[in-house]
């Protein structure tokens, strides 16, 4: 096990860890969900539990980083507290309030843990391909709506196509259309094939 204190404060830009489970702060009990770190590849990354840690310079064992508390700094505490980071063969295997625990989860990293994050990282890539399509469909539906606006004088074949993939009236009458097409596909798309865009 190698313990690395988390001190690297050189160019570059800060990654994202996401906390699988908020860590409370051992001050004042807040749920914190995520830190900041410059110990990768230092490129703006959001990490999650599964994740391959880019530019790591630790492949087995725990990197100690510091989380900003804003409650404490309120209250005019201390307000950084450290978090325990588990990486296994270059993968964030955990996050942990204490390096006792830490210890415990890398430790007890096995192949099972590598199928279950493989399975997670493919079902969301699945995700997010069917929100960019759907997302797709419906942009398109958009462009159609406006070019028939724009062709009051469209034939009869293209204004039923248009009136039969309408968008709903919320989308079409919104200030911005395009942003209230990106809200809708930030969520989760059912798996039961009912759902694709807003028609």
């Amino acid at each position: 096990m190698r313990l690395t204190i988390g001190e690297n404060a050189g160019m570059g830009m800060f990654d994202t860890i996401h906390f699988p489970a908020p860590v409370s702060c051992p001050e004042c009990g807040a749920a914190i969900d995520s830190v900041q770190t410059k110990e990768f590849a230092s490129l703006m990354s959001e990490y999650h539990v599964g994740s391959l840690l880019r530019g790591s310079s630790v492949l087995k064992g725990i990197i100690k980083e510091e989380f900003w508390c804003a409650k404490c700094s309120e209250a005019e505490h201390p307000a950084w507290h450290p978090v325990y980071l588990v990486v296994w063969n270059s993968i964030l295997a955990g996050v942990e309030a204490s390096e006792e625990a830490a210890e415990k989860r890398l430790a007890s990293v096995d192949r099972l843990d590598l199928v279950g994050w493989l399975d997670e990282s493919q079902r969301t890539s699945d995700s997010w391909r069917m929100r960019f399509f759907y997302l797709l469909g419906d942009i398109e539906k958009w462009r159609r709506h406006k070019a028939s606006e724009a062709n009051p004088n469209e034939d009869a074949g293209a204004k039923r196509l248009s009136a039969i993939y309408k968008l709903p009236d919320e989308v079409q009458q919104a200030p911005d259309p395009l942003a209230a097409l990106i809200a809708h596909h930030r969520e989760e798309p059912k798996r039961d094939g009912k759902r694709g865009g807003l028609w």
